[in-house]
């Protein structure tokens, strides 16, 4: 049975989807887009909205990074809606000295690629930003780092979507391609056949299922979890992050001297989910606190109750005075990384591909830009061989030093 009919399908109702059906409708595509449950079902309507510009690795992660959110600052006028954008500003929290000269050449080497970053005192961190505990001595701050509430983006730009002519079908998931010789003409759905001049697969970590197709991507699952609190009465603007989980950070990480263990505290037991020291505000005044990474041997976006307790006990610890805020909710998104974190753009076995975004919530809105050059064949804004699966960075594998293991599993 057909159910609609376009030039392009898009598979996937987060930023990334959302993100390439609007920039392809704008020039001049008929654009139906297929969300298997509903709109930022998935990761991008279960994370705190942080977009940590001084945390990205120099290149094209932070050169995309960049670009989207140059993007999302004339979003909101565009769009005719509000998703509580904001160069809020971003801290990095240490408790030791060994932390704070560990911390320089990172505060060095992000000045000379023109990125705000300066030393404050722990009294100026914790004015500005939720969550910063009392054994900090300091902070890292950023000015370029930003904030939004990503549900309410793709929220609002499916509304945008919808009005433009884009079809949206919600509760439908994709079940296969549809072939024809070379090319994908198509996908099968749960209530019927959508055809299309080509297929632009976003659905995240999903694109783990295109092995059925026999399409491989190197995608590390990951399951980030989060804590939601009621509204506290102060009014914090920076995000905050500290020394656990340090060792995630990319432009941390790419530093020829970087050691791990110096933002660590007492490693975690085998089979103890890792945290990354995370408190954001939103728009509303809640805050958003976590994450707690694990590995996710399956595409369930539940958070465990181990994640749970230690989400809870670790922020008691850092902010006892927490404890009598009402939780809101508890809930988990699925990321699916890449061996260099970079997104996979391309087109393989006739299939467009926009996937692998660590870091969606900067990464998405440019990379529909880079997708809707790929499909048209318009010179691409940056060199798409960066992100195209055959580049030589993807064959290395997951790099297991700076990646922290429970029960001998990556997270």
């Amino acid at each position: 049975m057909l159910l609609d009919q376009a030039d392009i399908v898009v598979v996937g109702g987060g930023i990334v989807g959302l993100s390439t059906a609007y920039a392809l409708k704008k020039r001049g595509y008929d654009v139906v887009l297929v969300e298997q449950r509903f709109l930022a079902f998935g990761a991008s309507g279960r994370n705190s909205g942080g977009i940590w510009v001084q945390s990205m690795a120099a290149g094209a992660e932070l050169d995309l990074v960049r670009r989207g959110v140059a993007m999302l600052t004339d979003f909101e006028s565009e769009m005719g809606a509000t998703f509580d954008f904001s160069r809020s500003g971003g801290q990095f929290f240490f408790e030791t000295d060994a932390q704070r000269e560990a911390l320089k050449p990172y505060v060095s080497d992000r000045k000379k690629l023109g990125i705000s970053a300066e030393f404050i005192t722990a009294a100026e961190a914790r004015e500005a930003g939720p969550g910063v505990p009392d054994s900090a001595i300091g902070a890292v701050y950023s000015a370029d780092d930003a904030k939004m509430s990503t549900s309410k983006f793709v929220r609002g730009l499916g509304q945008v979507a919808r009005r433009l002519g884009i079809r949206v079908y919600e509760n439908t998931p994709a079940l296969s391609l549809i072939r024809s010789g070379d090319a994908i003409t198509g996908i099968r759905t749960v209530r019927g056949h959508v055809m299309g001049g080509g297929v632009v697969w976003c659905a995240g970590p999903w694109a783990a299922n295109l092995d059925a197709e026999g399409i491989e991507l190197p995608l590390e699952l990951v399951r980030v979890g989060l804590l939601t609190t009621q509204p506290i009465r102060a009014t914090l603007r920076s995000m905050t992050r500290g020394p656990l989980g340090a060792r995630h950070v990319s432009a941390l990480k790419a530093l020829p001297d970087f050691d791990a263990t110096v933002f660590d505290a007492s490693p975690p037991e085998a089979g103890k989910p890792g945290y990354e020291d995370i408190v954001v505000q939103d728009g509303d005044g809640n805050l958003l606190i976590g994450h707690t990474l694990d590995a996710a041997n399956s595409l369930n976006p539940h958070i465990t109750m181990e994640s749970s307790r230690t989400m809870i006990d670790t922020i008691l610890q850092r902010r006892p005075e927490y404890g009598e805020l009402g939780v809101t909710g508890l809930w988990a998104g699925i990321v699916g990384n890449t061996p260099d974190r970079l997104p996979i753009i391309d087109k393989v076995d006739g299939l467009y591909i926009n996937t692998g975004h660590s870091s969606g919530a900067g990464t998405g809105p440019f990379a529909g830009e880079l997708m809707a050059q790929l499909v048209t064949g318009e010179t691409p804004s940056m060199p798409l061989e960066t992100f195209a699966l055959s580049r030589p960075t993807l064959s290395t594998g997951f790099d297991t030093e700076s990646t922290d293991t429970y029960a001998g599993q990556r997270i």
